[in-house]
Parts: C-alpha cells; sequence; structure tokens
C-alpha cells in the first residue's frame, strides 16, 4: 500500500515539473512582434524573412540577394542587422546602386552588404552601455569588415558613421528576429566604387 501510494505521488511530481518546464519554455519562447514600415515582424521568424516580406525594405533585401548572401541572414549564429528602408537610399548618388549591382563590382556589392552586418545581437542597451564604456563613443566592426563609430547625439539618438564621415541614425530599435536584432537607419551607409558610376 505504502509502494503504491509513493509510486502514485512520484508520478503525479513528474507530471507537475513536465508541465510546469513546458510553461516556462511557452513564455520563453513567446513571439513578439512590432510593426516596422508598414510590416509586421516576428521574433520567430529570420531577419531575412521579415526584411523579404517587408515593402519598404526591398532595396536593402534586393541588395542582400544579388549579393548571394541569403544564408547570413538566415544562419542561426546570431546578428545585428542595420536596416535602412527604400527612403534611406535616396541621398546615395543617382547612379550608384546600378554600378554596384553589375557583374564586375560583385565583390564591392558583397562587402556592401556586409557592412550592414554585425556578428553578435546587440540590443539598443547593448549599444547604449558600449558607447558609455568607451566615453561617448563605440567602436562597431561589421562581417565586411568595416568600422562604424557609434555615438549619442544631442536629441538622445544613436548615430552611427562610417569611414567616409557619413552619419546615419537609427530610427528603430530592438526589432528581435530568430536569428538577429534589427535596428533601423535613417540614411544608406556610403558606397566606395572606384569607378565611373552608371548614370
Amino acid at each position: 500500500m505504502y509502494n503504491l501510494f509513493f509510486m502514485r505521488f512520484k508520478a503525479l511530481v513528474f507530471v507537475l515539473m513536465f508541465v510546469l518546464a513546458q510553461a516556462t519554455f511557452a513564455q520563453t519562447t513567446a513571439v513578439t512582434s512590432k510593426n516596422v514600415e508598414g510590416s509586421i515582424m516576428a521574433s520567430n521568424k529570420t531577419a531575412y524573412d521579415n526584411l523579404k516580406f517587408a515593402p519598404n525594405f526591398s532595396t536593402f533585401i534586393g541588395l542582400v540577394d544579388a549579393a548571394g548572401l541569403k544564408s547570413a541572414l538566415t544562419a542561426q549564429k546570431p546578428i545585428t542587422v542595420l536596416a535602412p528602408a527604400n527612403k534611406a537610399f535616396e541621398d546615395l548618388p543617382v547612379g550608384v546602386l546600378d554600378t554596384l549591382r553589375k557583374p564586375e563590382n560583385k565583390v564591392a556589392l558583397i562587402n556592401y552588404v556586409k557592412s550592414y552586418i554585425i556578428q553578435g545581437k546587440y540590443t539598443s542597451a547593448d549599444l547604449a552601455r558600449q558607447i558609455k564604456t568607451g566615453n561617448g563613443q563605440a567602436k562597431l566592426t561589421t562581417i565586411a569588415p568595416t568600422t562604424l563609430l557609434a555615438k549619442v547625439n544631442a536629441n538622445r539618438n544613436v548615430t552611427l558613421t562610417d569611414a567616409f564621415g557619413l552619419q546615419t541614425i537609427i530610427s528603430r530599435y530592438d526589432i528581435l528576429a530568430s536569428n538577429a536584432v534589427l535596428h533601423t537607419l535613417t540614411a544608406a551607409l556610403s558606397v566606395s566604387l572606384p569607378i565611373p558610376l552608371n548614370k
């Protein structure tokens, strides 16, 4: 009788532990979503899928596809993506993206797309901490590799300055994807091309 009671008690404890574990797992993997430039981006989708189906990021994702870097945004290795919306490319020189897409400029295109990707997940809190630790600035190394200088401006926005002095502002922070954290930019980074533009 005692053994039967003890076995039932153990079984009940096991069931309760299993239910608790499932509930904890569900909480830690809860899907979050944000409306970004008119598109819903969800934390259970990869960075690539979130951007691919967001019409206002078609220029950037088109460059990703042309560079053959889809795998960089779908791999489960954690990354940070600095994603410029379509309007962020408007201030680039006329014809520069067409020139970048030419087959002979494939290496430059790959490096350009990689300049928007940082290895590891950096949330807004992580960026703020690095800037504070660096006495007001932080150097972020992309997978290109290029360096972006991060600072906080007078309006408390995080700015990023590339090697050519072009400055862009992070407009939306902490858009979570299954393999990444995304931040959107107000301006596209500089394009370095040692050849005439295709006008």
